[in-house]
């Protein structure tokens, strides 16, 4: 037993297992699977060096069954964390590997249960291994392709040198100038041994330079990754505050359209209003007259006057004074300035209003309207929006029927519940839009009105939209004209 080549057996376990403890410490932080499994390989090595070294401590089974088999799976276990430096190792890689290291155990313990000297052991193991660690050298050039070069280029050196040595080894013994002895002191063990020591160190400083490497590479990575995902959400915010003025502008410009389209819709209606609030004014007048002759005929008398008929007819004044009251309030709602405000309507509220205030104007062009209106509808909106939707889809029915020259004018208008929505139809029996004017019915300021603005319907889409519902139409030249209101259905009355 030569003690001096156990203790450098013994040196190079130290060496194994400070070089491997000192990564998995040094390296903790990162909390890396790659990290522990190269540092415990490295370690399961060490440990098979012990082993090793201990020949004649324990027996030769032990040494070379225990020894071979840790010295394997410690080898192998720091090339798989080589190779999952840049991701997850192959399948067939691992196959392979797995299969040359299983072949290599196998032949190993069938030569030594068979009785073969030692020299056949340690010749098989110096040509595996001087095969083996050109591993290293393959791993190290793939690194080398994508990054971390000079950690690369360590490893790679570390696989030459560990090949080189250990190939060294093999020649010399199949040539038969090399130590047929594990502890035999020889030129060819010698180098063995500085090769091992070279290697090993050259092997950890490579992988530290390649996965500090890869760190700091991945760490710039984030930093501009981070950078550019603050970049976006700046761009984000500007885009949204850009969006947020542009609808605040866009309700400003519904607003103003609105009340410039009111303008010119009810200018068709001003002499209706006035022939409506003429009447009650009239009445007024000569019921107060009338008021004020019987007063100064009981007063000429000197008798009471006749309660019954003042009675009446201050009834009466009441009467027409509300409807003349009740015609002014509902053109204020008509043409106050919407702010937005939602609230909860009833359908056939927001139309009869309107109708109202046309009645007039259909009379006297001798249209005969019918309504078909469900009560029970109702929705969540903006009651002067909508009411000018209706008022824009009724002026145009009523201009349509004008025009049309037939006999008799027919508009109706009905309402009914599909579904989730609410509908409100307009119909009328005029002469419907030419197939060439359909694409422009919703443009803005497109009209085939000669006093038109061009707004009314483009508006009215516009309204209907920001209602979450749909304005859409169905027209047949000659046929008459259908405009269908579809909107969320808050629920029945």
């Amino acid at each position: 037993m030569n003690l001096n080549l156990q203790i450098i057996f013994w040196m190079d376990a130290f060496l194994y297992l400070m070089l491997h403890t000192a990564i998995w410490y040094g390296l903790a932080r990162y909390r890396s699977p790659v990290v522990v499994l190269w540092s415990a390989s490295g370690i399961l090595s060490a440990l098979s060096l012990c082993v090793l070294g201990a020949y004649g401590l324990l027996s030769a089974d032990a040494v070379v069954v225990v020894g071979q088999f840790m010295m394997a799976a410690g080898n192998w276990g720091r090339q798989v964390a080589l190779r999952s430096l840049n991701g997850p190792p192959s399948k067939l890689w691992l196959w392979n590997s797995v299969g040359g290291n299983v072949a290599f155990l196998a032949l190993s313990y069938g030569l030594h249960f068979s009785g073969q000297p030692e020299g056949t052991l340690i010749l098989l193991f110096c040509a595996f291994y001087s095969v083996n660690s050109l591993e290293y050298y393959f791993s190290g050039r793939y690194i080398a392709r994508t990054d971390a070069p000079k950690g690369a280029h360590s490893v790679m050196w570390a696989g030459l040198i560990l090949a080189a040595t250990l190939g060294t080894k093999t020649i010399a013994m199949l040539a038969g100038v090399g130590a047929e002895k594990l502890y035999e002191p020889s030129w060819d063990n010698v180098l063995v041994f500085i090769g091992q020591f070279t290697g090993i160190l050259v092997l950890c400083v490579g992988f530290l330079q390649i996965f500090v490497e890869q760190d700091h590479r991945l760490k710039i990575a984030m930093e501009q990754q981070l950078a550019r995902e603050q970049e976006r959400a700046a761009l984000a915010l500007q885009h949204t505050q850009d969006l947020s003025a542009l609808l605040i502008e866009r309700e400003e410009i519904i607003r103003q359209l609105t009340l410039s389209n009111k303008s010119a819709g009810m200018g068709a209606l001003v002499a209706s209003f006035a022939h409506e609030l003429n009447q009650p004014l009239t009445a007024n007048l000569l019921h107060a007259e009338l008021v004020q002759a019987k007063l100064e005929e009981a007063q000429r008398e000197q008798s009471k006057p006749n309660l019954d008929i003042l009675h009446n007819v201050v009834g009466a004044i009441v009467h027409d004074t509300q409807r003349a009251a009740d015609i002014i309030r509902k053109l204020r709602n008509l043409f106050r300035m919407s702010r937005g405000e939602h609230t909860i309507l009833k359908l056939d509220d927001l139309v009869h209003e309107v109708l109202d205030l046309v009645q007039s104007k259909m009379k006297n062009v001798g249209i005969v309207s019918k309504t078909e209106l469900d009560p029970s509808l109702r929705l969540h909106g903006d009651a002067t929006q909508l009411q000018q939707v209706i008022l824009n889809l009724l002026n145009n029915a009523i201009d349509a029927l004008t025009e049309s020259g037939r006999p008799q004018l027919e508009l109706h208008i009905r309402s009914k519940a599909s579904g989730q929505h609410l509908e409100l139809e307009v119909e009328d029996n005029g002469p419907g839009i030419a197939p060439d004017r359909k694409d422009d019915v919703f443009s803005l300021f497109k009209t085939s009105k000669s006093q038109g603005m061009g707004v009314g319907l483009w508006l009215s889409r516009s309204i209907v939209e920001t209602h979450g519902g749909r304005l859409t139409f169905q027209s047949e030249p000659g046929r008459g004209t259908v405009f269908t209101l579809r909107l969320p259905l808050l629920g029945h009355a």
